[in-house]
């Protein structure tokens, strides 16, 4: 054992002694780094600052030579006597040493170019003629090289007429590197002259580092030589002796932190570990010590516990499910068995929904409940070849066998339906909701990857789709509906306009005019079907299927509404409680809205009590929501249930519909019409109007008018209407005296 510390104890030592050596090379290499790159970034920036200084002092050479034109001109132009002259360039000569030569270029009579030049220049007699004068109107500065010299000369025209001549002024291109010389504080000696130009180069300083930087001399006609200069550069060691003990500091306090944490949080729980399984070994051990090493029974220990912690890896905790580790090995077993015997396998991924809200609302302790009974519920549907783990959260995946199409269908929708119904968890019942993305094996994809990928696309589809289960498609394929019952069943209704809306009117008890039309929902056929319309409402609020059914009735409805042509004509929308939990609800009835161009205000949606009752602060959310939008919204069945006046308050309510077992009895029994009247009074009283459902005969109609009663509905007025029959019935106006003949 203590062998065993010592060894732990090298290894670290050895390890960090290791890494402190890394650190401290990688930091050489990385000032080597640095001190190249910045010693080539201030090489070309001292090229480019010299370099403008060159040009700088070249331009300021071309206008002094410009302004010698001009001096020697106005002494051309009216010399008293030529000896006048060539004295007063003799004279110039030795004030300017620079000048290499003033010549005059005169013509004959015949135009030909005569010139007592005694040193060449770069214009020659030969290449000027008379005519050419106009073109040195203004004087120009040229340069050139002549053997081992190189020239700027400016040639420019005086005198007129006859007279005129050609003036030829001539100096040392390089006369400027005396200027550069003074102004640089540098020492530059002219060391060659070759084909590449006139080298000059700076006295290289004694001893330091340095590079010879070189800077092109020219112009735009030609370069004529390079200026050398040395530029001192930076050295590694000098930044390195600076900073080496800074560095040597800041690695070993690091080192020695690093060790101390090291000892305390790993190197002593570890000696701790090794010491228990050490104990525990010894006291298991049915071999004598002089037999084994001391420490092979812990690592034995060590050993067993491994495979404890590979088969925790191996189980979900929480559901007891495979993991994803697990999953994708049998799937990948799978695919390698299908391209053998031509098997075909679907995954399937289902990703529950709301457990998070429940989560955030009950604690995680009901969440992981409702996940054990969401396996527990699924695990029973699959037969013994069928595979099922929880990747992560409340995702799912299931690997299903061979099957026909037909039957896979079914087995799929009865996962979907073991998972969506109702909950019931430490005395509170819970109802959720799940989207399925369905991939077949070769049909879909060939390789796990892409299979897992075709899957994921359909989850995210069944999200964005009004239907919950998805198959992967390829392009050319379109939505199977062959297979399901209730879930394609509803589907196919609404595909293939097996449903219809009728609309039943409600009439104002005073102006007897229609206020807005319910709209209720029928089959076209219903001898066709075994289930009624009821019925088959109540099977898609089970199992979460209303989305659809609600989003075409409000698609119909809002159609209806537009080819009616009536402007302020009005339809009512009962909605389910799946409705109203739904929080992109507002947002689908807009789009419904703005596709149609209906105003909100032609739009009633009908709730009874008990659903604001079941979650009101959500609820009332989302009808708050629909409120502003600026639809209108009526408590229907009212007296049923057990409403909250003040939630009552808090909605943006308009209308209060008695339930018509209230109503229907109002004549005969006292207690009816009492709780009718008292409702009445009480809905007045918060500003609301109130509709009387179930009106059948003249007595409950007239009495309802005694009473105050604002709207009625029932078969007295009219039964509920087919779409082509509502433009008849609006265009009559409901009359006392037809109402009495019991239309």
């Amino acid at each position: 054992m203590r062998a065993l510390r010592i060894n732990i104890s090298y290894f670290s030592g050895g390890l960090i002694a290791a890494l402190v050596l890394l650190m401290f090379i990688i930091w050489c290499v990385s000032l080597i780094v640095i001190v190249d790159r910045q010693n080539q970034q201030n090489a070309e920036s001292f090229q480019r600052n010299w370099h403008a200084q060159v040009l700088q002092l070249q331009q300021n050479q071309k206008l002094w030579l410009r302004s010698q034109f001009y001096l020697i001109n106005s002494m051309v132009k009216s010399p008293e006597d030529a000896g006048k002259f060539q004295s007063f360039l003799g004279n110039y000569y030795q004030r300017n040493p620079e000048i290499w030569a003033v010549s005059l270029i005169n013509f004959s009579e015949q135009g030909r170019a005569v010139s007592r030049a005694q040193k060449p220049g770069c214009m020659q007699p030969k290449q000027v003629r008379r005519s050419d004068l106009t073109k040195f109107q203004i004087p120009k500065v040229t340069s050139c090289r002549v053997g081992e010299k190189v020239l700027l000369e400016v040639a420019g025209k005086v005198g007129t007429g006859k007279k005129a001549s050609l003036l030829l002024i001539s100096m040392d291109y390089f006369s400027f590197i005396s200027r550069f010389s003074g102004l640089s504080y540098r020492n530059l000696q002219r060391i060659s002259s070759d084909e590449s130009g006139i080298q000059y180069e700076e006295f290289k300083p004694v001893g330091g580092n340095s590079q010879r930087v070189a800077i092109p001399m020219g112009d735009e006609f030609a370069t004529y030589g390079q200026l050398h200069l040395y530029l001192p550069l930076h050295s590694f060691w000098e930044l390195f002796s600076l900073q080496v003990l800074l560095v040597l500091a800041v690695l070993l306090s690091a080192a020695m932190l690093v060790f101390m944490l090291l000892h305390y949080q790993i190197l002593k729980p570890l000696y701790h570990l090794v010491e228990q399984m050490r104990l525990t070994a010894t006291s298991n051990q049915e071999i004598g010590d002089s037999e084994v090493e001391p420490l092979e029974p812990g690592l034995k220990v060590m050993q067993r516990y491994l495979d404890v912690l590979r088969k925790l890896a191996r189980r979900d905790p929480v559901t007891g499910l495979s993991s994803r580790v697990i999953f994708e090995d049998r799937l990948s077993q799978a695919i390698r068995e299908s391209k053998r015997d031509a098997r075909k396998y679907a995954l399937v991924l289902v990703d529950i929904h709301g457990l998070d809200e429940i989560a955030q609302l009950r604690g995680q302790f009901i969440a992981d409940a409702l996940l054990k009974k969401v396996a527990e519920s699924m695990r029973e549907g699959l037969r013994e070849t069928d595979n099922i783990a929880r990747f992560e959260r409340n995702l799912f995946a299931l690997l299903l066998g061979t099957l026909e199409r037909g039957q896979l269908n079914t087995l799929i929708e009865k996962i979907y339906l073991s998972v969506t119904r109702r909950y019931q968890v430490h005395g509170r019942e819970f109802n959720l909701s799940a989207g399925v993305g369905v991939s077949i094996y070769p049909d879909h994809a060939i390789d796990l990857e892409s299979l897992y990928q075709k899957a994921s696309e359909a989850l995210v589809e069944s999200e964005k789709s009004d239907w919950p289960i998805v198959f992967s498609l390829d392009a050319d394929e379109t939505t199977d509906t062959s297979g399901f019952s209730l879930i394609q069943g509803l589907r196919r209704a609404i595909d293939q306009h097996q449903l219809k809306l009728v609309y039943q009117p409600v009439v104002d008890l005073h102006g007897h005019e229609t206020v807005y039309l319910e709209a209720l929902l029928r089959w076209k056929d219903p001898k066709k079907h075994e289930v009624s319309i009821e019925r088959t409402i109540k099977l898609a609020e089970q199992n979460n299927l209303i989305k659809p059914l609600t989003n075409w009735i409000f698609e119909s409805a809002c159609n209806f509404v537009k080819e009616c042509g009536v402007y302020d004509i009005a339809v009512g929308i009962n909605l389910s409680m799946i409705d109203l939990h739904d929080r992109q609800l507002p947002d689908r009835i807009e789009a419904c809205l703005q596709k149609y161009s209906i105003r909100p205000a032609q739009i009633v949606i009908e709730i009874t009590e008990g659903q604001i009752m079941q979650d009101p602060d959500e609820v009332i959310e989302v009808l708050a929501h629909l409120g502003v939008m600026g639809l209108s919204l009526a408590i229907d069945d009212f007296g049923t249930g057990q409403a909250s006046l003040t939630y009552l308050k808090e909605l943006p309510v308009e209308k209060l519909k008695i339930d018509q077992s209230f109503v229907k009895d109002i004549v005969s029994s006292d207690d009816d019409r009492l709780i009718v009247k008292a409702t009445i009074e009480l809905a007045h009283t918060l500003d609301l109007k109130v509709v009387a459902e179930g009106v059948e005969t003249l007595e409950v109609y007239e009495l309802l008018r005694d009473m105050n009663c604002d709207y009625v509905q029932g078969y007295y007025v009219s039964r509920p209407l087919e779409t082509e029959k509502v433009t008849e019935w609006l265009e009559k106006i409901v009359k006392p005296t037809l109402v009495r003949k019991g239309r």
